[in-house]
This record gives C-alpha cells, sequence and structure tokens, in this order.
C-alpha cells in the first residue's frame, strides 16, 4: 500500500455512546451487561483495525479520535493512545459529528472521516483505501451501509453540510453533499457494508467470531 494521495492532516472520528446505552436493538436478545459487553468489543476491535489501516499508509497524517460523553469511554479511548473529544451534553449523532468536525477543523485537520464503533469486521486494507482517498476537485465519499445507511464518509474540513444520520443516510448525505457543491463518491468497501444493530447482525458476527465476546469478558 503507497502513502495517501493527500496534503495536511486527517482525523477519524469515532462517535461513541456510554456502553450501558449502547445497543438498545439488542434488548430482547442481549442483558444491558451483554450489550455494554458487545460495543466494547466491537470498539476496541475497531480501533485495532484503524490502527492496521494507518500502519499501512505511514507519513499520511492520520489520527484518531473518539467523540464521547462517556467516562468510561474516554478513559479507554485515553489509554489505548486516542484523542479525546468531548460531545457535552448529549443531543445525538448528527450533532456529537458536528462538534467533532468544529474540533478538528479549529486544529487545522483537512478532512473528516466518519466511522461507527460497532462495524463487524472492517479490513485493514479497506480502511486504508478509504483514508487515503484523494478530494481534489471538491470530492467526497461515502460508504453505504447494506440498509443505506452511511458506514464511513470521508469529507473535507470545514465540512459544508450537516450530518444527517438516521434511516438511509447515504441518500440523505449524498444529498446534502449536492446541494453543497460537492461530488460525492460512493465507494462500496465489502468489509464495511456491516455493523451490528440487530439480533441477525449479532449472529452473523458470532458464527464469524465466537471468541469476540468471551474475550471482552474476561477482560
Amino acid at each position: 500500500m503507497s502513502a495517501a494521495i493527500h496534503t495536511g492532516k486527517r482525523l477519524v472520528v469515532i462517535p461513541m455512546k456510554d456502553p450501558s446505552r449502547a445497543k438498545t436493538r439488542l434488548d430482547p436478545t442481549l442483558s444491558p451487561e451483554r450489550r455494554a459487553t458487545l460495543a466494547l468489543t466491537l470498539f476496541r476491535a475497531n480501533v485495532t483495525r484503524l490502527q492496521e489501516a494507518l500502519a499501512l499508509l505511514p507519513g499520511a497524517g492520520v489520527e484518531i479520535a473518539v467523540v464521547t460523553s462517556s467516562q468510561k469511554i474516554s478513559r479507554l479511548a485515553q489509554a489505548m493512545g486516542l484523542l479525546l473529544i468531548d460531545e457535552g451534553c448529549p443531543s445525538g449523532l448528527s450533532d456529537a459529528l458536528e462538534t467533532a468536525a468544529c474540533w478538528a477543523a479549529e486544529r487545522g485537520y483537512t478532512a473528516i472521516c466518519v466511522l461507527p464503533g460497532d462495524l463487524a469486521a472492517p479490513k485493514p486494507a479497506e480502511l486504508a483505501r478509504l483514508l487515503s482517498h484523494d478530494l481534489a476537485g471538491g470530492k467526497m465519499v461515502l460508504c453505504p451501509a447494506d440498509d443505506l445507511g452511511t458506514n464511513a464518509l470521508l469529507a473535507p474540513l470545514p465540512c459544508p453540510f450537516r450530518f444527517a444520520y438516521g434511516v438511509k443516510s447515504v441518500v440523505a448525505h449524498r444529498q446534502a453533499a449536492e446541494a453543497a457543491g460537492l461530488c460525492p463518491v460512493m465507494l462500496p468497501l465489502a468489509s464495511l457494508r456491516a455493523d451490528v444493530d440487530t439480533a441477525d447482525d449479532l449472529q452473523h458476527l458470532l458464527a464469524h467470531q465466537p471468541q469476540l465476546l468471551m474475550q471482552e469478558a474476561a477482560r
């Protein structure tokens, strides 16, 4: 993998709720303790894969941050060597990312990459491909989820459109980017298409990676 073809610093931002409030759509399937364990498991795994991706891009000027209001996530992020952005009073995912984008722009980053903390199994090589994508000519990049959510977003800073996470958010983000004068690039990376939100997602994850929850529970 060659070095990233961009200039300036880029910031990867992972938004994280407190584990006690995470994965509520799995409430009928998992206890609150198991939901918290799952959220922490996926977060650790995704940070590790991101760090492996950055190792493929030496000198690329990419850093990793977490935006959160959770003290537990803040302590974990700092222990893992990540930057920390205080979400403040929780008011939703899109607002948390607006806070992160402003934080990054004020500190001289030229692009922001938003990645959820619950991706099922992103491959470092595909993460590196995303993180090194050229944004020249007003481009921004969207990686769709299977349900048309946004499982990755790479945009220039200051970001000229508002984040619009929710149902079919990749459609909303594409429309918002076009309205702001950007040229959205759809990048359907296979390993970034799946996250873990539903009981079916969880069954698929455990069928392929049954050790994950046991590893986190043993910490």
